[in-house]
C-alpha cells in the first residue's frame, strides 16, 4: 500500500497492484473557488463518492474513464460501497455520498467521501477497517470532534481527517485543529504513507498529512 494526499478530500492510492484515485477535484471548481494543483496520473480507475465536482473530476491525463462506484471486484481489489447522508438532516440540503470500501493486500482503506451523519449500522459496516478517510471539516460534513468520535468507535488502526480549511479553497471549513484537540490516540506524520509503516503502529493512530 502507499497513500498520499491530493487535497480536500482526494488521494493517490495504491493497493495490491492497483493505483486508484480517491475524490480527485476538479481544478477551479464550484466557481473557481478551488486553487489547489491539478491532479497527474495516471491511474487504472477513479473512486467517486458522489457527484459533487469537488469530487468527482475526471480529467485525459487521468489515463481512465473508469469509476469504481458499486459493489465489484477490480483487479482482484475487492470494493464495496453503503449510501450515507452528506449532512445531519437525513440528507434534505445535501442529499446522500457512498462510503467506498477498497481490500487488498490484507489491508482494508475506507474512504467516507462527505460523511454528514452516522448510525449503529453505519458503525457496523466501517469495523474492521485499517485505514480511514474522513471528513473533519464541518458545515457540509462531520466536524472534527464528530469524526474523532467515529473513529474511535470503528476501531481503525490509521485514521486520515480530510475535508478540512486550505487557503486554496474558499469554503467555509472549520481547521484541521477541531480534530487534532478531539483526537485521543497517537499522532503520525509523514510525506506518504506505506504499508510499512502500518505495521509500526500499535494503537489507534491518526496521520496528518503535509498540504500538497
Amino acid at each position: 500500500m502507499r497513500l498520499r494526499f491530493l487535497g480536500h478530500a482526494a488521494f493517490d492510492l495504491e493497493l495490491g497492484g492497483v493505483r486508484l484515485c480517491l475524490d480527485p477535484h476538479k481544478p477551479g471548481a464550484l466557481g473557481g473557488r478551488f486553487r489547489l494543483p491539478a491532479i497527474a496520473g495516471p491511474f487504472d480507475a477513479l473512486v467517486h463518492t458522489h457527484s459533487h465536482e469537488d469530487h468527482c473530476a475526471w480529467a485525459p491525463a487521468f489515463g481512465t474513464t473508469t469509476v469504481l462506484d458499486r459493489p465489484q471486484v477490480f483487479r482482484g481489489l475487492a470494493v464495496d460501497t453503503r449510501a450515507a447522508f452528506h449532512d445531519a438532516e437525513g440528507g434534505a440540503r445535501m442529499g446522500l455520498v457512498r462510503m467506498v470500501s477498497l481490500v487488498g493486500e490484507g489491508l482494508r482503506v475506507v474512504h467516507c467521501g462527505d460523511l454528514g451523519a452516522w448510525d449503529e449500522d453505519d458503525v457496523a459496516w466501517l469495523r474492521g477497517t485499517d485505514v480511514f478517510l474522513v471528513p473533519a471539516g464541518g458545515t457540509y460534513t462531520l466536524d472534527g470532534a464528530q469524526a474523532a468520535q467515529l473513529a474511535e468507535v470503528v476501531g481503525a488502526r490509521l485514521t486520515v481527517p480530510m475535508h478540512c480549511a486550505d487557503a486554496r479553497v474558499d469554503l467555509r471549513l472549520d481547521a484541521l485543529d477541531g480534530f487534532t484537540r478531539a483526537w485521543r490516540g497517537a499522532l503520525w506524520s509523514g510525506d506518504i504513507c506505506r504499508g510499512e509503516d502500518l505495521a509500526t503502529i500499535s494503537g489507534p493512530t491518526a496521520w496528518i498529512p503535509p498540504p500538497p
